[in-house]
Protein backbone atom coordinates (compact mmCIF):
# COMPACT_ATOMS: atom_id res chain seq x y z
CA UNK A 1 0.00 0.00 0.00
CA UNK A 2 1.48 3.46 -0.78
CA UNK A 3 1.44 6.05 1.53
CA UNK A 4 -0.16 9.28 0.99
CA UNK A 5 1.98 11.24 3.10
CA UNK A 6 4.07 14.13 1.42
CA UNK A 7 7.47 14.46 1.52
CA UNK A 8 9.81 18.04 1.57
CA UNK A 9 13.19 19.16 2.28
CA UNK A 10 12.98 21.59 5.18
CA UNK A 11 15.02 23.34 8.35
CA UNK A 12 15.14 22.53 11.95
CA UNK A 13 11.77 24.15 13.35
CA UNK A 14 9.04 23.22 15.66
CA UNK A 15 7.49 20.65 13.76
CA UNK A 16 11.08 18.58 13.89
CA UNK A 17 10.69 19.16 17.60
CA UNK A 18 7.92 17.62 17.76
CA UNK A 19 8.63 14.85 15.26
CA UNK A 20 11.27 13.98 17.77
CA UNK A 21 9.70 13.65 20.84
CA UNK A 22 6.54 11.31 18.84
CA UNK A 23 9.62 9.38 17.01
CA UNK A 24 12.41 9.02 19.71
CA UNK A 25 10.37 8.87 22.91
CA UNK A 26 12.21 9.26 25.69
CA UNK A 27 15.74 8.81 23.60
CA UNK A 28 18.16 10.96 25.75
CA UNK A 29 20.30 12.07 22.93
CA UNK A 30 17.62 13.66 21.42
CA UNK A 31 16.66 15.94 24.11
CA UNK A 32 15.94 19.76 22.88
CA UNK A 33 19.13 20.88 24.00
CA UNK A 34 21.11 18.28 21.88
CA UNK A 35 19.07 18.76 19.35
CA UNK A 36 19.54 22.64 19.22
CA UNK A 37 23.33 21.73 19.64
CA UNK A 38 23.44 19.36 16.33
CA UNK A 39 21.43 21.22 13.86
CA UNK A 40 21.73 25.01 14.93
CA UNK A 41 24.94 25.04 16.27
CA UNK A 42 27.19 23.07 14.20
CA UNK A 43 30.07 25.26 12.56
CA UNK A 44 29.68 23.43 9.29
CA UNK A 45 26.02 24.68 8.50
CA UNK A 46 22.39 24.25 9.71
CA UNK A 47 20.50 20.60 9.47
CA UNK A 48 18.12 19.97 6.84
CA UNK A 49 15.49 17.50 7.25
CA UNK A 50 14.12 15.39 4.40
CA UNK A 51 10.56 15.11 6.45
CA UNK A 52 6.91 13.07 5.56
CA UNK A 53 3.52 14.73 6.64
CA UNK A 54 0.02 14.10 6.89
CA UNK A 55 -1.93 16.83 7.19
CA UNK A 56 -0.36 18.59 10.16
CA UNK A 57 1.19 15.10 11.54
CA UNK A 58 4.86 14.40 11.38
CA UNK A 59 4.99 10.94 10.42
CA UNK A 60 8.95 10.31 9.05
CA UNK A 61 11.83 11.83 8.77
CA UNK A 62 15.73 11.66 8.05
CA UNK A 63 18.35 13.93 9.53
CA UNK A 64 20.77 15.64 7.55
CA UNK A 65 23.77 17.39 9.03
CA UNK A 66 26.00 19.32 6.80
CA UNK A 67 29.46 17.66 6.97
CA UNK A 68 32.38 20.29 5.11
CA UNK A 69 35.13 17.86 3.72
CA UNK A 70 38.42 18.00 3.29
CA UNK A 71 40.70 16.02 0.34
CA UNK A 72 37.38 15.83 -1.71
CA UNK A 73 36.58 16.58 -5.60
CA UNK A 74 33.62 18.61 -3.57
CA UNK A 75 33.89 19.81 -0.07
CA UNK A 76 30.31 19.85 1.25
CA UNK A 77 28.33 16.55 2.19
CA UNK A 78 25.66 15.49 4.54
CA UNK A 79 25.53 13.06 7.26
CA UNK A 80 22.30 11.14 6.95
CA UNK A 81 21.14 9.85 10.82
CA UNK A 82 18.10 9.73 13.06
CA UNK A 83 15.88 7.95 10.24
CA UNK A 84 12.48 7.25 11.79
CA UNK A 85 9.10 6.01 10.41
CA UNK A 86 5.65 6.36 12.79
CA UNK A 87 4.34 2.47 12.83
CA UNK A 88 1.02 3.54 11.20
CA UNK A 89 3.38 4.20 8.33
CA UNK A 90 6.12 1.52 7.84
CA UNK A 91 5.77 -1.06 5.38
CA UNK A 92 4.56 1.83 2.69
CA UNK A 93 7.64 2.60 1.24
CA UNK A 94 7.98 6.12 2.83
CA UNK A 95 11.67 5.43 3.79
CA UNK A 96 12.44 4.79 0.14
CA UNK A 97 10.82 8.37 -0.79
CA UNK A 98 12.57 10.59 1.57
CA UNK A 99 15.74 8.84 0.47
CA UNK A 100 15.42 9.76 -2.77
CA UNK A 101 14.38 13.37 -1.88
CA UNK A 102 16.87 13.91 -0.02
CA UNK A 103 19.41 12.84 -2.64
CA UNK A 104 17.57 14.61 -4.88
CA UNK A 105 17.51 18.20 -3.43
CA UNK A 106 19.91 18.24 -0.77
CA UNK A 107 22.62 20.37 -3.41
CA UNK A 108 25.50 18.45 -1.53
CA UNK A 109 28.64 16.21 -3.15
CA UNK A 110 28.50 13.39 -1.01
CA UNK A 111 25.73 12.07 1.40
CA UNK A 112 27.02 9.27 4.10
CA UNK A 113 26.21 7.69 7.31
CA UNK A 114 26.51 4.89 9.29
CA UNK A 115 23.32 2.64 8.97
CA UNK A 116 21.60 0.56 11.47
CA UNK A 117 20.50 -2.61 10.55
CA UNK A 118 17.29 -1.62 9.34
CA UNK A 119 18.34 1.51 7.97
CA UNK A 120 21.19 -0.12 5.51
CA UNK A 121 18.98 -2.18 3.25
CA UNK A 122 17.02 1.19 1.83
CA UNK A 123 20.10 3.22 1.41
CA UNK A 124 22.14 0.10 0.16
CA UNK A 125 19.30 -0.96 -1.95
CA UNK A 126 16.84 1.19 -3.60
CA UNK A 127 18.90 4.76 -2.45
CA UNK A 128 22.16 3.52 -4.63
CA UNK A 129 24.90 3.84 -1.68
CA UNK A 130 28.03 1.71 -1.52
CA UNK A 131 27.85 -0.53 0.98
CA UNK A 132 31.66 -0.17 2.61
CA UNK A 133 30.77 -3.10 5.50
CA UNK A 134 30.98 -2.45 9.26
CA UNK A 135 32.72 0.67 10.56
CA UNK A 136 36.33 -0.29 11.51
CA UNK A 137 35.63 -1.08 15.11
CA UNK A 138 38.73 -1.72 17.25
CA UNK A 139 38.94 -3.02 21.05
CA UNK A 140 41.03 -3.09 23.84
CA UNK A 141 40.04 -5.24 27.01
CA UNK A 142 41.02 -3.10 30.11
CA UNK A 143 40.13 -5.14 33.16
CA UNK A 144 40.29 -9.13 33.35
CA UNK A 145 36.18 -8.71 34.64
CA UNK A 146 35.79 -7.97 31.14
CA UNK A 147 36.59 -11.14 29.29
CA UNK A 148 36.07 -13.76 32.53
CA UNK A 149 32.69 -11.96 32.67
CA UNK A 150 31.89 -13.18 29.38
CA UNK A 151 32.79 -16.79 30.12
CA UNK A 152 30.89 -16.75 33.33
CA UNK A 153 29.20 -14.03 35.19
CA UNK A 154 30.86 -15.14 38.26
CA UNK A 155 33.81 -14.85 37.32
CA UNK A 156 33.32 -11.22 37.05
CA UNK A 157 34.69 -10.70 40.40
CA UNK A 158 37.86 -11.72 39.29
CA UNK A 159 38.88 -8.16 38.48
CA UNK A 160 42.30 -6.55 37.58
CA UNK A 161 43.58 -4.05 35.08
CA UNK A 162 45.28 -5.80 32.11
CA UNK A 163 46.59 -2.43 31.38
CA UNK A 164 50.71 -1.73 32.45
CA UNK A 165 51.13 1.52 34.32
CA UNK A 166 52.39 4.33 32.54
CA UNK A 167 52.91 7.73 33.53
CA UNK A 168 52.88 10.83 30.96
CA UNK A 169 53.05 14.34 31.33
CA UNK A 170 50.13 15.07 29.04
CA UNK A 171 48.42 18.52 28.65
CA UNK A 172 44.53 18.47 29.90
CA UNK A 173 42.75 20.94 27.64
CA UNK A 174 39.60 22.34 30.21
CA UNK A 175 39.17 25.10 27.75
CA UNK A 176 37.25 24.67 24.10
CA UNK A 177 38.86 28.04 22.85
CA UNK A 178 42.58 26.69 23.37
CA UNK A 179 41.76 23.44 22.49
CA UNK A 180 40.38 24.91 19.05
CA UNK A 181 43.47 27.03 18.91
CA UNK A 182 46.00 24.31 19.62
CA UNK A 183 44.22 21.48 17.52
CA UNK A 184 43.57 23.80 14.31
CA UNK A 185 47.09 24.07 13.33
CA UNK A 186 48.07 20.17 14.18
CA UNK A 187 44.93 19.54 12.08
CA UNK A 188 46.72 21.68 9.04
CA UNK A 189 49.44 19.71 9.18
CA UNK A 190 47.66 15.72 9.39
CA UNK A 191 44.73 16.06 7.62
CA UNK A 192 46.68 15.79 3.83
CA UNK A 193 47.29 12.71 4.72
CA UNK A 194 44.31 11.12 6.25
CA UNK A 195 42.11 11.00 2.76
CA UNK A 196 38.38 11.78 2.98
CA UNK A 197 37.53 13.46 6.02
CA UNK A 198 35.19 15.38 7.77
CA UNK A 199 37.17 19.06 8.93
CA UNK A 200 38.12 18.64 12.07
CA UNK A 201 39.10 22.51 12.11
CA UNK A 202 39.50 24.33 15.93
CA UNK A 203 35.81 25.31 15.50
CA UNK A 204 34.71 22.12 14.86
CA UNK A 205 36.43 20.50 17.77
CA UNK A 206 35.34 22.99 20.14
CA UNK A 207 31.91 22.67 18.99
CA UNK A 208 31.98 18.64 19.02
CA UNK A 209 33.99 18.03 22.35
CA UNK A 210 33.19 21.26 24.80
CA UNK A 211 29.97 23.12 23.35
CA UNK A 212 27.79 19.92 23.08
CA UNK A 213 25.58 20.31 26.27
CA UNK A 214 26.54 17.56 29.24
CA UNK A 215 29.81 16.83 27.37
CA UNK A 216 32.21 14.85 29.38
CA UNK A 217 35.22 14.43 27.02
CA UNK A 218 38.69 14.18 28.60
CA UNK A 219 41.02 16.11 25.88
CA UNK A 220 44.83 15.06 26.43
CA UNK A 221 48.03 15.99 24.40
CA UNK A 222 51.56 16.54 23.76
CA UNK A 223 52.90 19.17 22.99
CA UNK A 224 56.39 19.97 21.02
CA UNK A 225 59.48 22.01 22.11
CA UNK A 226 58.01 25.02 20.59
CA UNK A 227 54.28 24.46 22.53
CA UNK A 228 53.22 23.72 19.02
CA UNK A 229 50.24 20.30 19.65
CA UNK A 230 51.74 17.13 18.37
CA UNK A 231 49.38 14.25 19.30
CA UNK A 232 45.97 14.78 20.89
CA UNK A 233 43.63 11.92 22.30
CA UNK A 234 40.13 12.44 23.10
CA UNK A 235 38.14 10.10 25.21
CA UNK A 236 34.70 9.21 27.23
CA UNK A 237 33.52 6.63 29.10
CA UNK A 238 30.11 5.36 29.78
CA UNK A 239 28.22 2.48 30.70
CA UNK A 240 26.74 1.16 28.02
CA UNK A 241 26.18 -2.53 25.87
CA UNK A 242 26.10 -4.27 29.94
CA UNK A 243 29.80 -3.04 30.46
CA UNK A 244 31.96 0.55 31.57
CA UNK A 245 33.88 1.62 28.11
CA UNK A 246 35.74 3.84 27.35
CA UNK A 247 35.56 5.52 23.44
CA UNK A 248 38.64 6.81 21.85
CA UNK A 249 36.78 9.85 20.36
CA UNK A 250 40.12 10.34 18.35
CA UNK A 251 43.81 9.58 19.09
CA UNK A 252 46.04 11.72 16.21
CA UNK A 253 49.26 13.04 15.88
CA UNK A 254 51.60 14.23 13.39
CA UNK A 255 54.08 11.99 11.09
CA UNK A 256 57.18 10.78 13.16
CA UNK A 257 55.15 11.36 16.34
CA UNK A 258 52.99 8.01 16.18
CA UNK A 259 54.69 6.42 18.74
CA UNK A 260 54.16 9.35 21.27
CA UNK A 261 50.86 8.92 20.56
CA UNK A 262 50.97 5.43 21.13
CA UNK A 263 52.28 5.66 24.67
CA UNK A 264 49.33 8.98 25.10
CA UNK A 265 47.30 5.83 25.02
CA UNK A 266 48.43 3.83 26.72
CA UNK A 267 48.22 6.53 29.71
CA UNK A 268 44.65 7.52 29.06
CA UNK A 269 43.67 3.32 28.78
CA UNK A 270 45.60 3.02 32.11
CA UNK A 271 43.64 5.72 33.89
CA UNK A 272 40.34 4.65 32.45
CA UNK A 273 41.05 1.24 33.79
CA UNK A 274 41.63 2.08 36.80
CA UNK A 275 39.01 4.67 37.04
CA UNK A 276 36.92 0.74 36.48
CA UNK A 277 36.78 1.17 32.36
CA UNK A 278 36.60 -2.65 31.23
CA UNK A 279 37.20 -2.33 27.60
CA UNK A 280 38.05 0.41 25.20
CA UNK A 281 36.74 0.65 21.92
CA UNK A 282 37.86 2.77 18.70
CA UNK A 283 36.89 3.52 15.23
CA UNK A 284 40.33 3.24 12.57
CA UNK A 285 40.43 2.45 9.57
CA UNK A 286 43.23 0.30 7.96
CA UNK A 287 45.18 2.32 6.40
CA UNK A 288 44.93 5.55 8.70
CA UNK A 289 47.93 6.51 9.40
CA UNK A 290 47.38 6.38 13.02
CA UNK A 291 46.29 2.83 13.26
CA UNK A 292 49.94 1.56 14.03
CA UNK A 293 49.70 3.79 17.34
CA UNK A 294 46.21 1.60 18.42
CA UNK A 295 48.08 -1.44 17.42
CA UNK A 296 50.82 -0.42 19.59
CA UNK A 297 48.54 0.32 22.57
CA UNK A 298 47.15 -3.09 22.29
CA UNK A 299 44.21 -2.88 19.99
CA UNK A 300 42.68 -5.58 17.61
CA UNK A 301 40.07 -5.27 15.19
CA UNK A 302 36.43 -6.30 16.26
CA UNK A 303 35.21 -9.37 14.70
CA UNK A 304 31.68 -8.80 13.62
CA UNK A 305 29.97 -11.81 15.24
CA UNK A 306 31.15 -10.11 18.74
CA UNK A 307 29.87 -6.84 17.56
CA UNK A 308 27.46 -5.82 20.53
CA UNK A 309 25.14 -3.74 17.38
CA UNK A 310 25.14 -3.95 13.69
CA UNK A 311 26.45 -0.66 12.49
CA UNK A 312 27.10 -0.20 9.06
CA UNK A 313 29.37 2.38 6.73
CA UNK A 314 28.41 3.93 3.46
CA UNK A 315 28.24 6.81 0.85
CA UNK A 316 26.76 8.19 -2.24
CA UNK A 317 27.69 10.81 -4.76
CA UNK A 318 25.45 13.46 -5.34
CA UNK A 319 27.51 15.25 -8.01
CA UNK A 320 29.39 12.87 -10.54
CA UNK A 321 32.92 15.00 -9.23
CA UNK A 322 32.54 13.01 -6.11
CA UNK A 323 32.02 9.67 -7.91
CA UNK A 324 35.23 8.27 -7.43
CA UNK A 325 35.30 9.05 -3.60
CA UNK A 326 31.89 8.37 -2.31
CA UNK A 327 33.09 4.78 -3.81
CA UNK A 328 36.05 3.83 -2.48
CA UNK A 329 36.17 3.07 1.58
CA UNK A 330 39.24 3.36 1.32
CA UNK A 331 39.54 6.82 1.06
CA UNK A 332 37.62 7.61 4.29
CA UNK A 333 38.85 8.83 7.61
CA UNK A 334 36.74 8.27 10.32
CA UNK A 335 36.69 8.08 14.28
CA UNK A 336 34.03 8.20 16.93
CA UNK A 337 33.95 11.66 16.29
CA UNK A 338 32.03 11.11 13.78
CA UNK A 339 29.58 8.56 15.31
CA UNK A 340 25.67 10.94 16.57
CA UNK A 341 25.41 8.60 19.41
CA UNK A 342 28.77 9.34 21.28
Amino acid sequence: METSAGISLRPFDSAIEEGYRRLFPGEPDKAPDLLEWRFRDNPHGPAKFAAATEGEELVGMIALVPTRLVNAPGEHGYQAIDTAVHPSQRGKGLFVKMGDAAQAKLGGDVLWGFPNANAAPGWYGRLGWTNFGSVPLLIRPLRSSFLLGRMHLRLRALDFSLVRARKMEAYVYNNGRELAHDFDRLWQRVAPRLGLAVDRSGSWMQWRLFDKPGANYRCVGIKGERGGLVAFVATKVADKHGARLCYVMEAIALDGRQKDLAHLLQAELGRAARGGAEAALAWCPRLAPNRSAYRRAGFLPMPDRLRPIEINFGAKALRSQSQAAAALESQWYVSFLDSDTN
